[in-house]
């Protein structure tokens, strides 16, 4: 069984998986531990209601955007499970070609994604939506890099803190374009702002190739745009499936090279 750790800036998802399809996952705010040891007590808890196992955990992968702390998963896989993390990079080794300048600067996350995508076709598009909004570009399998936008929160929260009158407000989709009081002008220009812009690239992207990709949304937030942002598959699981992806290649590498 594998332990994934999907680590973002805000939230820090955990998930089990033996298939790479079906999780047991948790939402964890990522910088609520601060040592090993309690991050192995908030995880028993978890893993006792749900009746999982610890001994039955025999690889650990892990995509971290939080440089910070990735020494707490590291030492909480040593002490308490006895063994060593697999940290997702872009690497040899996974079939695909990272066509960007500095390969090392690509977020882990967005390397999951990337992979998660590629179980299902060589084309995509993919949006995730969370403290940032990341666009990735895959085509004929091949890396082509993408974008990078505020996410709503945080875009939300800039307003809120660099403004004196603006409050700070719950985000959903509008139905409207035009708002009637400061907190509906506010949603109208963040969540529909943010959807427009996303639509907008999305379209920019597909016309500089001649490929058809599939457009997946995935990320904390994805449920806000889900409704205004045009794609083909929504997968609030796609990270996790890319994660699982990534500890599969590895795994068939190491055992190639072994053969040879």
């Amino acid at each position: 069984m594998l332990l994934l750790f999907d680590v973002g800036n805000t939230h820090t998802v955990a998930g089990f998986t033996e298939d790479g399809t079906n999780f047991v996952k948790w939402r964890l705010s990522t910088h609520k531990f601060e040592t090993e040891d309690e991050l192995f007590v908030m995880l028993k808890s978890l893993f006792d209601n749900s009746k999982i196992d610890f001994s039955n955990i025999n690889s650990v992968v892990i995509a971290s955007v939080v440089p910070p702390v990735n020494y707490i998963f590291q030492k909480f896989s040593e002490k308490y499970l006895g063994i060593r993390n697999l940290w997702v990079e872009a690497s040899n080794g996974l079939d695909i070609k990272w066509n960007v300048k500095n390969p090392s600067e690509i977020g882990a996350d967005r390397i999951a994604n990337v992979l998660g995508a590629a179980r299902v076709c060589s084309d995509a598009i993919i949006l995730d939506s969370g403290t940032a909004i990341t666009i990735d570009v895959l085509m004929s399998g091949c890396y082509e890099g993408g974008a990078i936008l505020p996410g709503l929160m945080t875009a939300a929260h800039s307003l809120f803190e660099k403004t004196a009158k603006l409050p700070q407000i719950d985000l959903y989709a509008p139905e409207n374009c035009v708002g009637k009081d400061t907190a509906e002008n506010i949603r109208i220009g963040i969540v529909r702002g943010t959807a427009h812009a996303l639509n907008g690239l999305v379209e920019e992207v597909k016309s500089c190739f001649k490929n058809n990709p599939k457009v997946f949304l995935t990320g904390g937030q994805s449920s806000i745009l889900e409704r205004l942002v045009r794609c083909d598959l929504k997968d609030p699981d796609l990270t996790l499936k890319g994660m699982y992806a990534y500890w599969e290649r590895k795994s068939n590498s190491t055992r190639k090279s072994l053969d040879l």
